[in-house]
């Protein structure tokens, strides 16, 4: 795994992106995110992180992984890339909003030590219907 920051790798993230997620950002929203100076990256070719850097804290934008390329443990080690990276940095806490209905994604955050802080009511948009949003934190 890679730490990255730039517009330069927007095209390759949508990509994964697409694959990764039925509503898939764009690659101008990753351009706009990545020319951000607090977004950061971490990833390779199979998936990535990407997180916002808050000053004393970090979120989580989002972390898209290949579906071919999932459960191979990639996930937890770019969560654990960018928690080296934050406690480097001495940030406190690291939060992040998943899908109520994801359950693979929210196993993943509770394996790696985060734990539900609240709920935003039909906040992912999913086709038709709304998805309410766990918001979780990974206190450092």
């Amino acid at each position: 795994m890679s730490q990255f920051k730039g517009s330069y790798f927007a095209p390759a993230l949508a990509k994964i992106h697409s694959q990764a997620f039925n509503e898939a950002w764009s690659e101008d929203t990753f351009t706009s995110l990545l020319n951000l100076p607090t977004t950061i990256g971490w990833g390779d070719e199979f998936g990535f992180l990407l997180a916002s850097d808050l000053g004393d804290s970090m979120e989580i934008l989002t972390l898209a992984i290949l579906p071919q390329h999932r459960r191979k443990g990639l996930a937890s080690q770019l969560i654990q890339e960018m928690c080296d990276w934050a406690l480097k940095h001495k940030k406190k806490a690291i939060f992040l909003e998943v899908a109520e209905d994801n359950k693979p994604a929210k196993h993943l955050y509770i394996k790696t030590g985060f734990t539900q802080t609240g709920k935003r009511l039909d906040y992912y948009k999913k086709g038709d219907i709304r998805v309410n949003a766990i918001c979780m934190t990974l206190s450092l």
